[in-house]
């Protein structure tokens, strides 16, 4: 199956995180650069080595920006929101999730809970702000959690069995469609489910799903039209979304001046992304990008695939939902805390500059380069004005900014005085068919009144 084979350790995707978290996982402290590994990470070991993607809560001014972006809305998973009031619900079924598994898979509890204390250390140690909130759980008694040790396990089996249903690992081993929790619960509980899976505060160790997947994989038939063979170590489902909207755009040399514009000196100042407006004005161009095939190749509707050719920014469609800027949140917080990469906060800082003002969320609107369903461009606008707000990057950095050239391009052109002044014209005189033609009139005029005017005057002959 094809989740099985992600939680086994493989993923579609070019990109894993080498590098060790931030300590205590405080998102606002300045991180460093990108990973530049290819070869996939092994599981951590007891030997107290670097955590790979450390799962830990977001603090400090990142969170302050916007608070409930990082909190879930109807299920905890891992420890840091366990025993929040308006999660008990969920929380109170999820036994039975555990049993589900047990009856469908024909494994008992025991053997389960002896698989994931085998890995309960490991498992333990990502979570790098402890797992001191499990005290605030209830037990299956309804009693508050005193052994927070001892609850650990039970915890990860819960949470297992949670996500294994409610991702469909199991649903080939059920003969009337999907199991029947996933199946009874309505819209806007599905919706919510998917969104706080996805938070970097609710994510649950891969290697402990690992030992779930394991077991169910000997009851489940083989799907090899689905199967994930790159290699590439997946650490969590946040991880994974990370790694496939990986673009294929390098990071940028020092010295690339992103198309040959400028020399060595012009490349090396800073630059700066500029609002779409102030773009259209100066000349630069706005497309949307377009695929072969007509296919946007998008996942969670994102591609980060930007490019500058031709004097036009190239951009794929952005699709902007309730929950889009909840998600790049949580990604770029990700980054900020581990070495995974720093293409979503490049993304999302050039996001934040282009499309700031509901002026530049009308243009782009007009151009399809947006597709909003929001009440209006202002709100969008305001989502996107503070995205990057408070977050660490360095936009002069090719390194880690895969959109280095295409920015120094894009600047080179803004900065032109004289395509200014031409797309002025362009944009005052010629503006439509009448205006154009009065131009042109009004030119005409003036040279025949000019050449009227020389032969008016008599010359002197020698």
């Amino acid at each position: 199956m094809k989740v099985i084979a992600i939680l086994e350790g493989d993923a579609s995707a070019s990109s894993t995180c080498n590098g060790q978290g931030s300590p205590g996982g405080h998102m606002n402290d300045p991180q460093g650069g990108s990973s530049s590994g290819t070869t996939a990470a092994p599981s951590p070991s007891n030997d107290g080595g670097a955590i790979k993607c450390p799962i830990g809560k977001v603090h400090g001014r990142v969170r302050g920006v916007d608070p409930d972006a990082y909190e879930p809305m109807v299920v905890s998973l891992g420890p840091y929101h366990a025993g929040r009031h308006h999660l008990r619900r969920m929380e109170k079924e999820k036994p039975f999730y555990a049993h589900s598994l047990c009856d469908l898979t024909g494994k008992g509890m025991v053997d389960y809970l002896e698989a994931i204390r085998a890995v309960r250390d490991d498992a333990r140690r990502y979570y790098v702000d402890g797992i001191d909130d499990l005290k605030n759980r209830e037990d299956r008694n309804g009693n508050n959690v005193a052994d927070v040790e001892g609850v650990f396990p039970l915890m990860l089996l819960d949470d297992a069995a949670f996500i294994l249903i409610t991702v469909g690992a199991l649903d080939p081993l059920v003969n009337t469609g999907p199991a029947d929790e996933t199946s009874s619960r309505n819209q806007w509980t599905n919706a919510a489910v998917v969104h706080d899976m996805l938070l970097l505060e609710n994510q649950f160790v891969r290697n402990a799903m690992q030992k779930h997947a394991n077991q169910t994989a000997e009851q489940s038939a083989d799907d090899h039209d689905h199967q994930i063979s790159s290699g590439k170590t997946v650490y969590h489902l946040l991880h994974l979304c990370h790694m496939l909207l990986e673009p294929p755009t390098k990071p940028a040399n020092p010295g690339d001046s992103g198309g040959g514009h400028g020399d060595a000196a012009s490349v090396r100042r800073p630059r700066r992304w500029h609002r779409a407006a102030q773009y259209h004005r100066a000349g630069v161009g706005l497309k949307m990008r377009s695929f072969d095939g007509g296919e946007d190749h998008r996942l969670l509707d994102l591609n980060l695939d930007v490019a500058y050719r031709g004097g036009t920014l190239e951009i794929p469609v952005l699709y902007v939902y309730d929950y889009t800027c909840s998600m790049l949140r949580n990604l770029t917080a990700m980054e900020q805390a581990s070495d995974a990469g720093n293409y979503v906060t490049a993304y999302c800082v050039f996001l934040s500059r282009l499309m700031c003002t509901a002026e530049d969320v009308a243009l782009l609107t007009k151009k399809g380069i947006v597709v909003h369903h929001l009440a209006n461009d202002e709100t969008v606008a305001a989502l996107f004005a503070d995205l990057c707000k408070n977050v660490v990057f360095d936009d002069d950095d090719g390194k880690c900014n895969y959109l280095r050239a295409a920015c120094v391009a894009a600047d080179e052109r803004y900065q032109s005085r004289v395509r200014n002044w031409m797309t002025w014209l362009k944009h005052k005189h010629f503006s439509n068919p009448w205006l154009a033609l009065a131009a042109v009139a009004a030119v005409l005029v003036t040279i025949c009144t000019v050449v009227q005017a020389v032969f008016a005057v008599p010359w002197k002959s020698k």
